[in-house]
């Protein structure tokens, strides 16, 4: 079986406490006049200044039908303020959850999935490896999950630490072949040496 320590369990009460109990999804905002649902437009309304002091370019527009207000959402990026919004989609529990696992003194890395989806991985000094963890489906070493488990047509996986940067794609796929087909956005030679180039 696989060896596992203190660190790997303090990970999983972290995975729990982070869905359950601290960040929240969101599809579309209350409105914060009358309280009703609110639809969000494929319009972006203007970033302020303060909304792009905190990484936030885009900001969703959140329409209340009732009371004809717009809702602003701004997509924050800095891991910082997400402390004190918690809610976002799959970029900002990323991002935030990679700075709750460093905080605690795990190492964490931040992976990002050309088919539209972030998550995190974390190194296991038991197990000598970097795990999958997915915070918005609080599972942990389900790297199978997107391309089994939801479908997804996988092509680019790349992880971003402190130190490196990495092309992950071949442990989230038991499709490689398929998988290489759809590697068609630059040769592998160009992206190994732009990796390279990165991590110099």
């Amino acid at each position: 079986g696989a060896h596992v320590n203190e660190e790997d369990f303090l990970l999983l009460e972290l995975l729990d406490w982070f869905k359950t109990s601290f960040f929240h999804w969101v599809n579309s905002l209350p409105c914060s006049r009358c309280g009703g649902q609110t639809e969000p437009k494929s319009d972006y309304l203007s970033p302020t200044d303060d909304d792009l002091r905190w990484d936030a370019s885009r900001v969703e527009n959140h329409y209340c039908n009732q009371c004809q207000l717009c809702n602003r959402f701004p997509r924050y990026n800095n891991p910082e303020k997400l402390l004190e919004t918690r809610r976002g989609r799959c970029g900002e529990w990323a991002n935030c959850f990679t700075l709750c696992c460093r905080a605690v003194g795990l190492e964490a890395r931040y992976v990002w999935d050309y088919t539209d989806h972030v998550w995190t991985e974390v190194y296991s000094s038991s197990q000598k490896r970097w795990l999958h963890c997915d915070p918005c489906e609080n599972v942990c070493d389900k790297p199978l999950l997107y391309e089994i488990g939801w479908g997804k047509k996988l092509s680019y996986i790349i992880a971003f630490s402190k130190d490196e940067v990495v092309d992950v794609t071949w442990r989230y796929s038991c499709k490689h072949e398929e998988v290489l087909s759809r590697r068609t956005a630059l040769s592998e030679a160009t992206l190994r040496e732009t990796i390279n180039a990165l991590n110099r």
